[in-house]
């Protein structure tokens, strides 16, 4: 498990399964936009070891980088766990698969 640390607390790091994604989602970042927010994103994906509680995340990292703490570990330990989640496997796998049957029907149709 990979585990990250936010004001000299250690935290593990929430599994990216089906459900984290549905409360990203509902916490206002989906996953196409996860690069696009990295505040957001972050303190989202925090949240999860709250129980959802995006107040009690964002005054948890203020406070982190107050005083003088970097949220390098939280988005390391989030990376490794999206490279490591079976459901981010196979939502990759079923894009690319989409994307080349699009790329093959659309060199059909110029043909």
């Amino acid at each position: 498990m990979n585990t990250f640390e936010i004001n000299g607390k250690r935290y593990n790091a929430p599994k990216f399964n089906y459900n984290a994604i549905c409360a990203l989602e509902e916490a206002g970042v989906p996953i196409q936009d996860m690069k696009k927010k990295p505040a957001a994103t972050a303190r989202a994906y925090f949240s999860l070891c709250f129980d959802g509680d995006k107040d009690q995340a964002g005054a948890e990292i203020e406070a982190h980088m107050i005083a003088g703490g970097s949220l390098e570990s939280l988005m390391t330990a989030m990376a490794k766990e999206i490279d490591e989640s079976d459901f981010f496997r196979a939502i990759n796998k079923s894009t690319a698969t989409t994307q080349t049957a699009k790329r093959k029907t659309a060199k059909v149709e110029e043909n």
